[in-house]
């Protein structure tokens, strides 16, 4: 049976070697999902490439501790999750969803009129405020699954959790943000 190709541990043998372009393939390689997923947590775009990249210097400095038991991606991931949490505590405030302004963005096109904006504002706005309100347990699973678009089984790896904990997560927070965007929260 022939190893499987993966190309981010090839670069990290080399960026390990001293090849300092390999790092930077890494960058390139996986920036955009990290800064969609960290942008899904504190929903300000300069609050999201600042912390994107203190992800990936933390990630350049710990390189060493990368011991491969899981994807680059994953333990990229994590180091997002731990920074973003660090963030989110510091700053005392609720992230904003990455919805809201990708729904905003289809709406107010010059086309959209005005009542359409002002019904996409109160939508994203509804939205925004019940990802807020979600338990940290339900957020940080919906958020892993759907903005950082990572499978399950990395998802419990990362969360320090058995699969069936984290299909759980993702089912009750999903409901909960339903009842929650819909207005009709149990207290």
């Amino acid at each position: 049976m022939e190893p499987i190709h993966d190309p981010d541990l090839e670069a990290l043998g080399r960026c390990r070697a001293g090849d300092s372009s390999a790092f930077a393939e890494l960058v390139d390689r996986h920036k955009d999902a990290v800064y969609r997923w960290v942008y899904s947590w504190v929903g300000r775009k300069e609050s999201a490439e600042e912390l994107a990249q203190d992800v990936f210097l933390n990630a350049f400095r710990n390189l060493g501790n990368f011991r491969g038991d899981s994807k680059f991606s994953t333990w990229l991931h994590q180091i997002a999750l731990n920074r973003c949490r660090d963030h989110w505590r510091s700053r005392q405030r609720k992230p904003e969803s990455l919805v809201e302004e990708e729904y905003l963005a289809r709406v107010e096109s010059p086309r959209a009129s005005s009542e359409v904006s002002a019904v996409a504002r109160q939508e994203a706005e509804a939205l925004r405020s019940a990802m807020a309100e979600l338990p940290d347990i339900y957020r940080e699973a919906l958020s892993l699954r759907f903005f950082g678009d990572l499978p399950y089984e990395e998802i419990a790896a990362m969360l320090g959790e058995n699969l069936s904990n984290v299909k759980m997560r993702v089912m009750r927070g999903l409901a909960q943000l339903r009842r929650k965007w819909k207005g009709e929260a149990r207290p």
